[in-house]
């Protein structure tokens, strides 16, 4: 079924991919892979709908399930108006059916998850991965109906309202840390537990279908606007939607028919949780160092939680770095009272609720406008996440199945309580 290899961005090492790859082999600097197609001309599926349209372009070792659209491109007129822009258009995702989208978890997070579990070779493994909300009911929803065994470590403030509307299968289960554990904590609790088998880290950014599925998202933009745009503008917590973005727009410069020229980026962040901004606003190919308890501190006073990481990739080859310089992109922190007031103004001029994520995409627009930075005139492309979730059918805050739970004081876990922690887990699997 694949028409597609991975290569590694820093030497061009190629591998077949066994759906469970994450990193080259060759001893350099840390690199992520990327996916090259056999078809290098954007060709869709007219009968399909959804993340099935791009099905050229993904890296499937599996069929995808039938899946409505989870996201959809407009041009705006009541947002474009209040904004001063003749051509603003919104990818939306979300759910809003009056549009066409239909995102059970009212987030992008859905279409990476389907993207993901069409990859995953999962014959007698568990994938183990880490969130802070979104990611773990998108997940946890696509596992369950794809029959793919996961563990979710994620804080318990996240668990406690995930956004549910449905019972899930039992070989999804979740790994809960309580007290003050952080989405960085679940994250390292989830590449360690991984490092034995049968568990498998699922890899977050370092997965070329997480950042593949998310990429359709621009594509469908682009498809419908016929064109690249002039600027991309998206909140980033990991970054991993604006290096998809960048990887999807590379793949359509090579098509030839939608322009000759990366869109400039514009990656926002939530204050003060803003490691990107810092170092690329100091020119720095590095992030800055900052303590624990710093990037604690931060993480609990920003708005969007799931922009509240501390490590994204950054430094890596064809990372966060890499993409700004190719694009010439800017970096935006935006406070929490810019991103609450520019929800506000979503709502008002389209009519829609939007989460705290799309609320900081949006002020680091206005920002921009306000400095003149953006021309009136120029096609800009806002990434909106989070939208509609106050129009989900029933949603109800269900109790999925907790594995095993773990105090912020046992972290970093010990070899000790890691192996008392497999165990449990091995045993809550041959349950389910």
């Amino acid at each position: 079924m694949a028409g597609y290899s991975l290569f590694c961005v820093a030497c061009g090492q190629t591998y077949a991919d066994d759906g469970l790859r994450l990193r080259c082999d060759a001893s350099h600097e840390p690199a992520l892979l990327r996916t090259r197609y056999a078809q290098t001309r954007l060709t869709t599926d007219p009968q399909a709908s959804g993340l099935a349209r791009y099905a050229a372009w993904l890296p499937l070792r599996h069929a995808l399930r039938p899946m409505p659209a989870y996201s959809v491109t407009f041009r705006s007129d009541g947002l474009a108006r209040a904004l001063g822009l003749r051509d603003l258009w919104i990818a939306f995702s979300g759910h809003w059916p009056e549009r066409g989208a239909f995102a059970p978890t009212a987030t992008f997070k859905d279409v990476e998850a389907a993207a993901i579990t069409a990859r995953f070779a999962s014959e007698q493994r568990i994938m183990v991965t880490a969130s802070a909300g979104n990611t773990a009911a998108a997940l946890a929803l696509a596992c369950s109906d794809a029959h793919v065994p996961v563990r979710i470590v994620t804080p318990r403030r996240a668990y406690d309202r995930l956004p549910l509307t449905r019972e899930l299968a039992p070989h999804v289960q979740f790994i809960v840390l309580d007290g003050e554990a952080t989405y960085d904590d679940a994250i390292e609790l989830a590449r360690t537990l991984a490092h034995e088998a049968p568990f498998v880290f699922e890899g977050g950014v370092w997965n070329v279908a997480r950042r593949d599925g998310i990429g359709t998202i621009f594509l469908r933009a682009v498809e419908a606007m016929s064109t690249m745009p002039d600027v991309y503008v998206q909140g980033i917590g990991s970054g991993a939607g604006a290096i998809a973005a960048f990887e999807a727009a590379s793949r359509l410069l090579g098509d030839g028919r939608f322009g000759a020229k990366f869109p400039e980026l514009l990656l926002v962040q939530n204050a003060p949780m803003s490691p990107v901004v810092d170092a690329w606003t100091r020119g720095s190919a590095q992030l800055l160092a900052a303590s624990s308890s710093e990037q604690r501190t931060a993480a609990a006073g920003v708005a969007a939680p799931v922009l509240a990481t501390s490590g994204p990739p950054y430094a890596v080859r064809g990372g966060l770095f890499d993409v700004l310089t190719a694009t010439s992109g800017r970096t935006l922190a935006v406070d929490n009272a810019k991103a609450q007031s520019a929800m506000e103004l979503f709502a008002e001029s389209e009519g829609i609720d939007v989460e705290a994520a799309a609320g900081v995409a949006l002020a680091g627009l206005q920002s921009d406008i306000l400095t003149g930075t953006i021309d009136p005139d120029a096609r800009v492309l806002l990434h909106v996440t989070g939208g509609g979730r106050l129009r989900l059918p029933g949603e109800r805050r269900l109790a999925p199945t907790i594995a095993a739970t773990l105090a912020a004081s046992d972290l970093p876990a010990t070899p000790d309580v890691l192996a008392s922690l497999r165990e449990k887990l091995l045993q809550h699997a041959q349950a389910a």
